[in-house]
């Protein structure tokens, strides 16, 4: 596994003295290594090498099972840290906002306007989203007051895209779950959509050309909120890159894992092999390695082990 033994959870250069260290066992500090390089302190507060030998002049790596262990576990920590911060940045934002349950009345104050009716919201998100001309970026909820069909799609102008304009797509990842999800995800991608999958979109959202808004205050849409605040538009815009940034591409059939499969995965990132997985699961080998290829092919990854770390960094596990 040299060359990616880290499965790329560290940088390139802590790779690569990872996998020198791995070779020769240890390396003497300041002399065969910078002690003070970025790649060897990396290394170090990771927890995959550390000082030894007389005087700690020696840096040594632990094993690679250990060390992808320690990494992985690293990798859930500040997934969950990052889930944290963006389920607080959604309660600061409707607090700031004071926002107090659905309005009476549409309002609109410090560039903020209520949305408070389904026929409103859906005319103003069709309205933001074929508005852009140079980024537009879109977040949905599998949660819908009536089933979605084909007509309710928002799809992106072909006139904008030819002019430069990006649309970017992020849907939870129950919509591969169901045919029409599937449906829906396909067909913005044909149309010239980057969609990606996340598991756990908190609610609706359109940002256009960094400059208005629209976000739901509740998952099913309404009321929603029109902000054209130039602070609530940038944190809106740091929300969704954040999610995006723990998004992933979906490819052809992609599904949800099963509780089965998602076992299967953890059990691989601790270095299992299929015999061991299926005494443990008490089921056959070769439903073991039928699952490991499902989550392979939905992870997009070209190695099993690299299907747990995947798995692990966008929080399917």
């Amino acid at each position: 596994m040299a060359g990616n033994s880290l499965a790329g959870l560290v940088s390139p250069q802590a790779q690569a003295l990872y996998d020198l260290l791995s070779a020769r066992g240890e390396l003497k500090l300041d002399v065969d290594v910078d002690g003070e390089a970025p790649e060897t302190l990396e290394l170090l507060r990771a927890g995959v090498a550390f000082r030894g030998g007389e005087g700690d002049a020696l840096l040594r790596p632990v094993s690679t099972a250990a060390a992808l262990r320690l990494l992985v576990d690293r990798e859930h920590a500040e997934l969950v840290s990052r889930q944290a911060r963006l389920a607080s940045g959604w309660r600061g934002l409707v607090a700031r906002l004071g926002f107090q349950g659905e309005p009476e009345e549409p309002a609109i104050s410090s560039g903020v306007q209520v949305i408070a009716t389904m026929p409103e919201a859906a005319a103003k998100a069709v309205e933001l989203y074929a508005a852009g001309t140079r980024l537009v970026r879109a977040a949905f909820t599998v949660d819908f007051e009536t089933e979605p069909t084909a007509h309710r799609l928002l799809l992106p102008p072909a006139s904008a895209l030819a002019d430069g304009a990006e649309y970017l797509g992020l849907y939870d990842v129950a919509y591969s779950g169901v045919p029409w999800g599937r449906r829906l995800m396909a067909d913005s991608a044909a149309a010239g959509e980057t969609v990606r999958m996340r598991k756990g979109v908190p609610t609706k959202l359109i940002l256009v050309d960094d400059a208005t808004a629209l976000v739901a205050v509740a998952a099913t849409g309404v009321p929603a909120l029109l902000v054209t605040a130039p602070e609530l538009v940038r944190m809106l815009s740091d929300w969704f890159d954040l999610m995006w940034r723990d998004s992933v591409t979906p490819e052809g059939d992609d599904i949800p894992l099963t509780t089965a499969q998602r076992r299967v995965v953890r059990q691989l990132a601790t270095g299992m092999t299929d015999e061991q997985i299926a005494h443990e699961s008490g089921v056959s080998v070769r439903t073991v390695r039928r699952h490991i290829a499902v989550a392979m092919h939905a992870l997009g990854a070209d190695t099993r082990f690299a299907a747990g770390v995947a798995a692990a960094r966008r929080g399917w596990l």
